[in-house]
């Protein structure tokens, strides 16, 4: 367990792309491959779209978004084949993400993640950064009915670590997840990621904390 904020913490539950993982640009690199794979032009609009959704969703709303005939597992089997690579070998993590997920480990506190990515993807980038071993649970948001449009994902990811919203921080570089696990009644630290820049005011308004680097976490729990 950790103390912060006049509390002590039993749990920590970490979004994985844009919060633990340096990934975002991977994704808006293969939107744009997909995209110009299918003659099809780069969106701003569909690229913010995508950022709340899991690998079904997103692949249900591209396939209607733009009239595809190819089927939802063909859009996400090339999506897969783009990325993995990728995050196997060119995905870096978060300043000092490896130094306080240690840091969390030796203290006894148990680490899950809430991730919209799929486990073949985070999986490689996790064990290729050396910090796979820190986790002790994996939550999906396609394993939920409403992905992170609802607090459930951070929910399962608290149960199978047993610990609950009031004795856990999620930690979220997202404004919609933001809101949601804040709500859910969890302590809620906001990453700083240049892929939500635009809604940086709204995030910070909404997290209990907004961090730009997670040395300021140990700096603030002494």
């Amino acid at each position: 367990m950790i103390q912060y904020n006049g509390k002590m913490w039993e749990g920590a539950v970490f979004d994985l792309d844009g919060t633990i993982l340096d990934s975002m640009w991977i994704w808006e690199s293969v939107d744009g491959r997909f995209l110009a794979n299918h003659g099809l032009p780069v969106e701003e609009s569909y690229l913010r779209a995508l950022v709340n959704l899991n690998f079904p969703q997103a692949a249900a709303y591209t396939k209607e978004r733009y009239a595809m005939a190819e089927s939802e597992a063909a859009i996400m089997e090339e999506w897969f084949a783009l990325a993995k690579g990728m995050y196997a070998q060119e995905v870096g993590l978060k300043p000092h993400a490896a130094e306080y997920l240690k840091y969390l480990h030796d203290a006894g506190v148990k680490i899950a993640a809430a991730t919209s990515s799929e486990r073949v993807l985070f999986e490689a980038a996790l064990k290729h950064n050396g910090i796979y071993e820190y986790f002790h649970a994996f939550a999906l948001s396609s394993e939920t009915p409403h992905g992170k449009d609802t607090p459930e994902v951070y929910h399962l990811a608290a149960q199978r670590i047993g610990t609950r919203p009031g004795n856990s921080i999620v930690f979220e570089d997202i404004l919609r997840g933001i809101r949601n696990a804040r709500q859910a009644g969890f302590y809620t630290v906001a990453v700083e990621d240049a892929s939500a820049a635009r809604e940086k005011e709204q995030i910070r308004a909404a997290a209990d904390l907004y961090i730009r680097d997670y040395i300021e976490m140990k700096e603030i729990e002494g």
